[in-house]
């Protein structure tokens, strides 16, 4: 029952008249109750409230996981960016060092084929024939024939003559054919007897007379076809078809060939009947070929010494000197000849050493000089130069008996020698002198061949060193430091990270803002703008980019530039997306419908009280977004298409050690750059979910 106030005065004064005393009751001091201060409103005392930027970091720093993920973002950005300033060596610097390296120096191996040496002009001789001598030498050898004759298919002749078992004589005689003669005159016709009748002789003119000589009758029968005379006239017969034709040799004839001169047709007509003749000191050779009833005539060249076939090579005295053909085809010609030659004014002589070994002397001035040997054992360096002295020769050919007597593939020497380069080029020093050591050749037997490598201590790129107390992480195959590079090479990839994650939240805020704001068409067309983005291949498109970068010759910092702004143009139509959906969320609050009743401008109701609402999601994707651009890049660099040699970055220091056996030993190169990458992926990862959970308790699981 509902009372009013009359009637609660009333009680309240009938239980106060109804209360007993109680007895011996203690006594109680009474004091006036404090008083409470009274405070306004609007004082600050009242009640304490944490802001909201001062809340949401509270929550932040509560996250064990989004520390862990700052932490580590400091040190990065600390290892990165100071200690690329504060470090010793810098990231394009090359570091050398003294290294003995083993490098090709050449072979040496005994010759066992036979290289020709010409007198003539070997174009001369068929090219088939040429190849064919190391065979027709073997195949003497093995008959145990010291001379073969044979002729090609032109009717040149050669003869291979054996001088000793390594060297041969080479002559060709050489015929060529130069010109035809043609005199024939047609006289008539013989049939020859067919079914049992007799053969009928069917002549014109004055030769008429000659169908009842049986003589004639014989003579003709026994030369078919070919060529007979009879009382002073020559008579020539074909059968080109059923019925062989007569001819009688004419007075004058037609010549075709090499010479049209009067004077070379008279002596080939009076020749005709001869096997030759000489003309102009030339050597013709005069054939009559029955089958067509002309004479050929051909140039007789003689027989010629055309090459010596050896294995012998030149060892000269002088380690680089070199000699002509001229030299060696006389220095072979002496030795089964007179034993002396000339050449270039001096006088030369052949003769056997105490070793047997034939050399060459100059004997031009009163003291003999050896000049050269006569060797099967051949040395040369891998440049096909011949700048070995003799000494060297005869040291490396008494090891490789020892190695063949032995069964060994390999073994080694020492050599006091003028100094060679990795390339194989002579070593001077700055006054122009040669620069002389001793050097170790390693010999390593491959079948026949003996195999030289040179041990040289030299100045060389320190590449792929080990970690060590001077280089923490050792080099690179460029012989930088790698721990420099990877701070600098973090540096690029932390500034490019931010860099187009600011392009994309920039174009996607402006463009998600308004598209949100406005509606309608506006929000169509940006929408679909959007979808656009989505559907370009962004990989192809970086890969042709690439090509053209390379193409142009691009310099590296412009590469980075350019990547930069592709990456953020391709990147913000995520971040459109979501601050459109925010804002058509957000502009029917009550906040907005405020801001429209003040007449504040569309722009300033956007940027000033839309998008600050949206900041929150904004900086956990532009926080999340940092770890995948970072990732892109490092994917761009290993493909080739980032950042170009010398600048680092942390995807071009993987991809210099990308091949398998790289990777499995120069593994301190590419683990420590791998895992800076995963830290600071994992770390802003971190970092977005903390601020994520922050901003948005709720969204906390």
């Amino acid at each position: 029952m509902k009372m009013n106030l009359y009637d609660q005065k009333n009680l309240k004064e009938e239980v106060l008249t109804d209360v007993v005393p109680v007895n011996n009751a203690p006594e109680i001091d009474e004091e006036p109750p404090k008083e409470i201060p009274q405070r306004a409103l609007d004082d600050a005392r009242r009640i304490k409230v944490l802001s909201p930027s001062r809340l949401v970091a509270k929550r932040f720093f509560r996250n064990k996981l989004a520390m862990a993920g700052l932490v580590i973002l400091i040190a990065m950005f600390l290892l990165c960016f100071v200690g690329g300033w504060v470090g010793r060596y810098g990231q394009k610097e090359v570091f050398y060092k003294y290294d003995n390296i083993m490098f090709s120096f050449g072979t040496a191996n005994e010759r066992t084929t036979y290289e020709g040496y010409y007198v003539i002009d070997a174009s001369e001789i068929n090219n088939l024939e040429r190849n064919k001598l190391n065979s027709y030498i073997s195949e003497m050898r093995s008959k145990q024939q010291d001379t073969r004759n044979y002729t090609d298919s032109e009717g040149n002749a050669y003869t291979l003559t054996k001088l000793d078992e390594n060297l041969y004589e080479y002559r060709f005689h050489k015929i060529q054919k130069t010109a035809t003669y043609d005199n024939k005159i047609e006289i008539g016709q013989y049939h020859e007897n067919i079914n049992g009748e007799e053969s009928e002789l069917i002549l014109d003119g004055p030769y008429s007379s000659l169908i009842t000589d049986n003589t004639f009758k014989n003579l003709v029968k026994a030369n078919i076809p070919g060529r007979f005379v009879y009382e002073g006239n020559t008579y020539i017969i074909l059968k080109s078809n059923k019925i062989p034709t007569i001819y009688i040799a004419g007075d004058d004839g037609k010549l075709i060939g090499e010479d049209q001169s009067d004077g070379f047709k008279t002596v080939v007509k009076n020749n005709l009947s001869a096997n030759g003749f000489t003309y102009e000191g030339k050597d013709f050779i005069i054939e009559f070929i029955a089958s067509n009833g002309i004479y050929q005539i051909s140039r007789d060249y003689g027989n010629r010494l055309a090459a010596y076939l050896s294995t012998y090579v030149f060892d000269m005295q002088e380690a680089g000197f070199l000699v002509d053909t001229e030299f060696k085809t006389s220095a072979f010609g002496a030795v089964y000849g007179s034993g002396t030659f000339e050449w270039k004014g001096k006088t030369y002589r052949i003769m056997k050493n105490e070793k047997d070994i034939i050399v060459i002397q100059d004997i031009s001035n009163a003291e003999p000089v050896d000049f050269a040997n006569f060797s099967t054992f051949v040395v040369r360096r891998y440049n096909g130069e011949d700048t070995l002295s003799i000494s060297f020769k005869d040291q490396l050919q008494e090891k490789v008996k020892d190695m063949i007597a032995n069964g060994e593939t390999l073994s080694q020497f020492t050599f006091y020698m003028q100094q060679i380069d990795g390339e194989g080029n002579l070593i001077f020093n700055e006054e122009g002198e040669p620069v002389f050591d001793t050097s170790v050749f390693v010999v390593e037997r491959k079948l026949d061949n003996f195999v030289l490598t040179n041990l040289q201590n030299k100045y060389l790129i320190n590449i792929f060193d080990k970690p060590s107390s001077e280089h923490w992480m050792g080099t690179d195959g460029s012989g930088m430091d790698v721990f420099t590079r990877l701070m600098y090479g973090g540096r690029i990839s932390l500034i490019i990270g931010f860099v187009v994650v600011f392009l994309e939240v920039i174009l996607g805020v402006i463009l998600g803002g308004i598209a949100g704001y406005f509606g309608k068409w506006v929000d169509q067309l940006i929408m679909r703008i959007v979808d656009i983005f989505y559907c370009v291949p962004t990989l192809p498109i970086l890969i042709i980019l690439g090509a053209f970068f390379d193409s142009v010759r691009m310099d590296s910092y412009m590469r980075i530039m350019y990547m930069m702004i592709v990456l953020g143009i391709l990147g913000w139509p995520g971040v459109a997306r979501m601050v459109r959906g925010q804002i058509l969320s957000l502009r029917e609050q009550e906040f907005m419908i405020a801001t429209e009743a003040a007449g504040l401008k569309a722009s300033r109701r956007i940027f000033k009280h839309l998008i600050p609402n949206v900041m929150p999601q904004l900086i956990v994707i532009a926080t999340m977004g940092l770890g995948g651009v970072i990732l892109t890049e490092s994917t761009l660099s290993f493909l080739g298409l980032g950042a170009k040699y010398p600048l680092a970055t942390w995807g071009a220091m993987i991809n210099s050690v990308s091949s398998s056996s790289a990777m499995v030993n120069y593994t301190y190169i590419w683990i420590p750059v791998g895992l800076m990458i995963c830290l600071t992926v994992i770390a802003f990862n971190f970092v977005g979910d903390g601020l994520r959970d922050a901003f948005d308790p709720k969204m906390k699981r």
